[in-house]
């Protein structure tokens, strides 16, 4: 609730999330931009997630890794499930390599995004955060 000059005004907005990409070019760093609307708070990194990089996802709602060459190993899964990262977005023009019973097994929400379009991947990936967010909204207690 803001108030200025005696009148109350109530922000009904969703909630931001807190967001980290790994692995983005400078295209789909745009259209991401562009596909946001600045509604949610998003880290880029250029590089793969590995061993130098997984610490950025500490303290983020939600994890997107963009075209991981390299198989994503069960450890890094760990990593991101001991940090406490509820939702992961995996985008990728081909398949994952990826074993998702660990994903399933550790509660983590997840969304696969296999899209050789850069435009419509970056409006899928934020029509999904934005569902997220909002179902969170829908959980909260009064």
């Amino acid at each position: 609730m803001n108030s200025s000059n005696g009148f109350n005004t109530f922000d009904y907005s969703k909630d931001i999330m807190k967001v980290i990409v790994y692995n983005i070019n400078q295209e789909e760093k745009e259209l991401l931009a562009l596909a946001n609307r600045k509604t949610h708070k998003i880290t880029i990194i250029t590089d793969p997630l590995d061993e130098n990089t997984v610490h950025f996802a500490e303290a983020k709602d939600a994890v997107i890794i963009i075209n991981q060459e390299n198989q994503l190993s069960h450890s890094f899964i760990l990593k991101l499930i001991s940090l406490g990262i509820p939702y992961l977005i995996l985008k990728s023009k081909e398949e994952f390599f990826i074993n998702l019973s660990i994903i399933k097994n550790s509660g983590i929400q997840y969304k696969i995004i296999k899209c050789s379009d850069p435009r419509l991947a970056a409006s899928l990936i934020i029509e999904t955060l934005d569902n997220w967010a909002n179902s969170d909204q829908d959980h909260v207690e009064p």
